[in-house]
């Protein structure tokens, strides 16, 4: 199975470079031997993209419907990316809760109480 074009790959780092982290917040991983066509990760989040008879596979962890990774069936190249830039909104939302949930949600604060 040939790998990544490097018009695609090109795609793939303008997706990322459109979220809140950067193309930097991520490592990318092609590999040309194998299935999985390209990994993404940051931290322990991670997305790939494999290339079927009827299009493209993404899995993507955290998923769209669960906190688990999941298995999406893409008809076009065009909606990998799409699902590339939702995965990575995804994290930010996760992480801004971590951050949150660890200064004890400053949503919960009450405002007229001086900041320890």
């Amino acid at each position: 199975m040939p790998g990544l074009s490097a018009a695609m790959k090109g795609r793939i780092f303008e997706a990322l470079d459109a979220t809140s982290f950067r193309q930097r917040g991520f490592h990318v991983d092609y590999d040309e031997k194998n299935d999985v066509l390209v990994t993404i990760t940051r931290f322990t989040y991670r997305f790939t993209l494999n290339s079927t008879d009827a299009g493209f596979v993404t899995g993507e962890y955290p998923g769209i419907a669960s906190e688990k990774a999941e298995i999406m069936q893409r008809s076009d190249f065009e909606s990998c990316l799409r699902a590339i830039r939702e995965w990575a909104t995804r994290i930010l939302d996760r992480e801004e809760s971590a951050i949150l949930d660890e200064f004890g949600g400053v949503a919960d604060r009450d405002p007229s109480l001086p900041l320890k």
